[in-house]
């Protein structure tokens, strides 16, 4: 069986990871799995993908919504025999659907579904362009039952058309990740609490709520923040004029297990989330979870024994934090074992055998 799958970027977000993981697990499968990017730009997986030595074909358009894109996908595809095309993610479905049609229909089209909610849902026109693309997968994969549920009243399209799969992680690396020294990390952080939050810059994840709630917490709690993107600037501004607590940016890392078993709670303070599989990771390394009570997520920080709160609501979630530190971790290690990576990667295959 061989499988491309074709996404935006590798940047460092939940889709990016979870096509890193799949497509890693499936080689060890024995599944032959390739990966087409339409930008180099932010290659933050790339590594990982190229010390795996999975195939990676990165487009040369410095911007991922050009028509040189579709050009690119066409002649992959034309050019090699997939079982399977697999999509994640707005750009990398459009662009693969009319890549397709150019081909003449030739390859089974594949997708996956990440959020429970995007802006083009709120707009009619796009909602008829959303419903042409959708009606090309052979099969929609949802990442939770709510964002399954979600799709489903939008697009209206049969129920069999639909495929529910929950992300997945390798468990044992981060049961068994190593704590660094506090000390390493941030001078004169002895003795600190560590609250972590790992997500991309972006508007959905709401790293302010998590500022805002830093001035109800004690002097002794540090916030950190693990990953970049757009807003990274906005975002450390924002705390410079909203915060009188220790916040620290540490960038995008490549280390995150071992962080969360450094920290002391992890925080998810998104608007929305399709997922949340950062919540199960940091679970798996033993910590307290905190998350915003948002459709999708919620339901995920519950069966991983989180604590949740009022999306926005700086003061609860101060609360929360402080309420979930006292109480420790409420980790449920059989839910847990449900968001396995080899769970996960079945499930896809399942999908691939029934469509071939």
């Amino acid at each position: 069986m061989r499988i491309l799958h074709i996404i935006a970027s590798l940047s460092s977000g939940g889709a990016e990871k979870l096509l890193t993981d799949l497509v890693v697990k499936m080689k060890k499968n024995k599944v032959e799995c390739e990966v087409l990017v339409l930008t180099k730009h932010n290659n933050f997986f790339g590594e990982i993908l190229h010390e795996n030595n999975i195939p990676v074909y990165y487009s040369e358009s410095p911007k991922i919504y050009s028509v040189q894109n579709i050009l690119f996908i066409k002649k992959i595809i034309a050019s090699n025999h997939f079982d399977i095309v697999h999509t994640h993610l707005y750009s990398a479905q459009l662009f693969s659907v009319i890549a397709n049609m150019l081909n003449y229909n030739k390859s089974i089209l594949v997708t996956t579904e990440h959020s429970t909610n995007n802006n083009r849902r709120n707009k009619k026109i796009l909602r008829f362009l959303d419903l042409c693309m959708y009606r090309k997968y052979k099969k929609i994969i949802s990442i939770t039952p709510e964002v399954q549920n979600n799709l489903k009243k939008y697009l209206k399209l049969p129920s069999n058309n639909f495929e529910m799969i929950f992300n997945g992680i390798d468990l044992d690396k981060y049961y068994y990740a190593k704590a660094w020294q506090k000390e390493d990390i941030i001078e004169g952080s002895e003795g600190e609490k560590w609250i972590i939050m790992v997500a991309g810059m972006r508007p959905a994840k709401d790293q302010e709520t998590l500022i805002r709630a830093s001035n109800y917490l004690p002097p002794n709690y540090r916030i950190l923040f693990v990953g970049s993107g757009e807003r990274k600037q906005q975002v450390e501004d924002y705390a410079k004029k909203y915060s009188s607590n220790k916040i620290t940016f540490l960038g995008a890392r490549n280390d995150i297990a071992e962080l969360l078993k450094t920290s002391d709670l992890f925080v998810l303070s998104s608007h929305w989330e399709g997922f949340g599989l950062v919540l199960v990771e940091a679970a798996a390394a033993g910590l307290p979870v905190v998350a915003s009570d948002i459709v999708g997520m919620g339901k995920v920080a519950t069966a991983v024994g989180g604590y949740l709160f009022k999306p926005k609501d700086e003061q609860e979630l101060a609360k929360v934090i402080e309420q979930a530190l006292e109480e420790g971790p409420r980790i449920n290690a059989e839910k847990l074992e449900k968001f396995s990576i080899e769970n996960t990667v079945k499930g896809y295959l399942n999908v691939y055998d029934n469509l071939l």
